[in-house]
């Protein structure tokens, strides 16, 4: 519960914008969404970095799609452009610019986490 309203308790511009755009001003299901999130991202985490251990252009395509989706509808558009950037990058086949961008995708999904 802590996590949800540290969420709320300074929320960035785009937090208030996905609030009110995505989930009409609802705070609570934002926060509901947010949380299902979180613990998708724990797992996504752990996926994409066997993806990118394994060198796997496809999976890390695809991880990034998901994400670059959630994380629009959470408000955390820079966040969701470092997805798009790793998808477009495995898309292309590059590699070491794919696994550069996923190191910096799974920063910003860390602190996304409870600590």
């Amino acid at each position: 519960m802590a996590t949800r309203h540290r969420e709320l308790a300074d929320p960035s511009p785009g937090v208030r914008a996905a609030i009110a755009n995505n989930f009409d001003g609802d705070a609570q299901l934002y926060l509901a969404f947010a949380a299902s999130c979180a613990a998708q991202f724990a797992r996504d985490v752990s996926a994409g970095q066997s993806g990118c251990d394994a060198g796997d252009l496809a999976a890390l395509r695809g991880l990034a799609h998901n994400l670059k989706s959630a994380l629009t509808m959470l408000g955390h558009d820079e966040l969701s452009a470092v997805a798009q950037k790793l998808e477009s990058e495995a898309a292309a086949g590059d590699l070491p610019s794919a696994k550069a961008s996923w190191r910096e995708l799974r920063t910003g999904l860390s602190r996304l986490q409870p600590p």
